[in-house]
């Protein structure tokens, strides 16, 4: 068995690998692109005051205001989408069920959550808004893990829940930033109590309503990684739609 197992993890690691462009780069000096430390960057991102977090214009521009480099930017809005917003559980459920649309739509920044796709868009929108000139998109796909794997080779086909998160450029530089790995805080994370549509838009009011804290205890390894890096250090990887359609 730990055979088997041992085997599964090679065939995986040089499946994934094969798939990964080489621009990718697992070893890359982030001395050079960073002036501002790790200790600035979060007490920027962590004591930032309610106030600037209802608007992703203000809010991009006061976090970014003392930082120099782009990378810098990009790192203190991630800590702030991280520490600041939850993973909204009880959406991605419906959503993923197709039970019913939500009836109502609220907005990330007030409400303070979301699910995936509405981390990376807004990591996305907030470094336009901070002028960046790194290429910063949304992107899509999966998180393979080898017993996902092991499913793929048996049946030719990935099945686990779609992705969102982001793919930065920074000068002539690859790497990965997904904010909803990074972030610690989750909203009707208990499957087995289903909430009802009037109980989640309760929570939606509430969290409008209160002025809640940062929680620092981000995954700071999902902000520059890459597949190779993720692969090594977690024993998953994100892997891009391009690599398996």
């Amino acid at each position: 068995m730990k055979k088997k197992l041992y085997l599964l993890l090679i065939l995986t690691n040089l499946f994934c690998c094969s798939l990964i462009s080489p621009v990718y780069s697992a070893v890359s000096d982030r001395g050079n692109e960073a002036i501002a430390t790790d200790n600035a960057v979060r007490r920027r991102a962590f004591g930032a005051p309610s106030h600037v977090g209802k608007d992703a214009k203000y809010l991009a521009q006061y976090l970014t205001r003392p930082f120099k480099s782009d990378y810098d930017k990009l790192k203190v809005i991630a800590y702030w989408i991280a520490s600041h917003l939850a993973y909204d559980h009880y959406k991605f459920d419906n959503d993923q069920a197709n039970m019913k649309e939500m009836k109502y739509k609220y907005d990330v920044l007030k409400a303070k959550m979301g699910i995936c796709s509405d981390f990376a868009k807004l990591f996305t929108e907030m470094a336009q808004e901070a002028g960046v000139s790194a290429e910063v998109e949304t992107v899509g796909g999966y998180v393979i893990t080898p017993q996902r794997m092991k499913r793929h080779y048996n049946k030719r086909e990935i099945t686990p829940a779609a992705h969102a998160w982001n793919e930065i450029t920074l000068q002539g530089r690859k790497f990965f930033v997904d904010t909803t790995f990074m972030c610690p805080n989750h909203i009707g994370h208990d499957t087995r109590k289903r909430k009802s549509s009037l109980k989640h838009r309760n929570e939606v009011r509430a969290r409008n309503r209160e002025r809640s804290e940062a929680n620092v205890n981000i995954d700071t390894f999902y902000f520059d990684f890459t597949p190779q890096e993720e692969f090594k250090a977690k024993k998953e990887i994100h892997l891009l739609y391009k690599y398996v359609r």
